[in-house]
């Protein structure tokens, strides 16, 4: 069918297809401009906290995308301003420029399209002012990417050494390196190791035996520095003498130290740290 299309027909579906890329780039954009409504860009270089990210991976899920491909659709909108985005540019040049600090005026001048002879961005053309290969274009190509993922997605075993030996290439370091959400997913996968370590470790008898001694301690210094108080400066006062509201005074000391004893004991007994509103109060005025 391709062999035998006439200049008019090639140039219909080209129209045809430019519109519909037009309107996917529209929404990408969009979802983009959602994204950063949800969490803004922080000044100064700083990174959202991690449950901004949590919120992120949720609304995706709701609405039926990949987290990473949210993340980066919200990356790219805070690249590009919407008076900044070029409207016959498609979403992938504008997501391939977002970190060229000249992109404002870079995609403003297109190169020549060897094809037709039109200065338009292509992506293939994007990835050439970038210094890089196209991207994957032949069907062979297509067919290998194709192979190895489906090999990773039937191995996980398979799938990590694939990963390990493309890792060792320095180049394919540094272009995984500058994706964002790439980086996110790695950073969430280190921090939920060292929390999952941090368990572990807190499990193992000697450690644990360190954390008792600590928590002894702790209580009993709390315990040493009253009675220690009380009798190094009690026999000095004249309590007996006091009038009956300075002793009463004394005797709600008396009952909140006697309520914290209590809740002690307590605690020792069931382990819950759980207290009523009426006992925080009274703690509280302490």
């Amino acid at each position: 069918m391709t062999a035998t299309l006439v200049t008019d027909e090639w140039e219909v579906l080209v129209t045809r297809g430019r519109r519909f890329v037009s309107s996917e780039s529209s929404a990408q954009f969009s979802l983009g401009d959602i994204a950063l409504e949800m969490v803004p860009v922080p000044p100064n270089g700083k990174r959202p906290p991690m449950k901004a990210f949590k919120l992120l991976a949720n609304y995706a899920d709701e609405v039926g995308l990949e987290a990473e491909r949210f993340e980066e659709y919200r990356r790219v909108a805070a690249a590009w301003p919407k008076a900044k985005r070029a409207k016959k540019v498609c979403w992938t040049v504008h997501q391939l420029f977002a970190h060229r600090s000249d992109r404002f005026e870079l995609i403003l001048n297109p190169p020549v399209y060897r094809r037709t002879g039109q200065r338009i961005w292509t992506c293939e053309l994007a990835s050439r002012e970038l210094g890089r290969k196209p991207r994957v274009t032949t069907e062979t190509g297509r067919a290998k990417v194709r192979q190895a993922a489906d090999l990773m997605e039937e191995d996980d075993e398979v799938a990590v050494e694939i990963v390990e030996r493309a890792m060792t290439k320095q180049s394919v370091v540094d272009k995984v390196a500058d994706k964002p959400h790439v980086r996110e997913r790695f950073n969430r996968a280190q921090s939920a190791r060292i929390s999952r370590a941090r368990e572990e470790t807190k499990k193992q008898p000697e450690v644990r035996k360190l954390d008792e001694n600590r928590e002894v301690l702790m209580v009993l210094g709390l315990c040493s520095a009253f009675s220690h108080g009380i009798g190094k400066t009690l026999p000095g006062l004249h309590l007996a003498e006091l009038s009956d509201d300075a002793k009463d005074s004394i005797r709600e000391g008396l009952m909140r130290v006697t309520a914290a004893v209590e809740w002690t004991e307590h605690v020792l007994q069931t382990g819950s740290t759980d207290m009523d509103a009426g006992l925080e109060r009274l703690l509280s005025e302490g």
